[in-house]
């Protein structure tokens, strides 16, 4: 899901922006979109924003997670039973001389 947000930008930047947008046949926003996520994905970020994540995950009923193993099995067995749509490639056809 896209949202949009306003941004301010240095008129060299957004310039660079507008060229780059032009040359890939698309828009400014898809242009940001994809250097956010090349610095999100690429490890980029302000060591101010790196923070512990203790507390923030809320474990339910199974503190001790003893309900783990069986319901990761449950999951794989229910993965299991979906239908999967599987196509076999025939094998390459080798080139050079025949034998006769």
């Amino acid at each position: 899901m896209k949202k949009a947000i306003s941004i301010t930008l240095e008129t060299e930047n957004l310039l660079w922006l507008r060229g780059q947008a032009q040359a890939a046949d698309g828009n400014v926003s898809e242009i940001v979109d994809r250097l956010v996520t090349g610095a999100r994905t690429g490890g980029r970020l302000e060591p101010a924003s790196i923070r512990s994540v203790a507390g923030t995950i809320d474990l339910g009923d199974d503190p001790e997670l003893t309900g783990a193993d069986e319901y990761v099995r449950g999951l794989f067995t229910a993965s299991l039973r979906r239908p999967m749509l599987v196509r076999e490639r025939p094998p390459k056809a080798r080139r050079g001389s025949r034998r006769g």
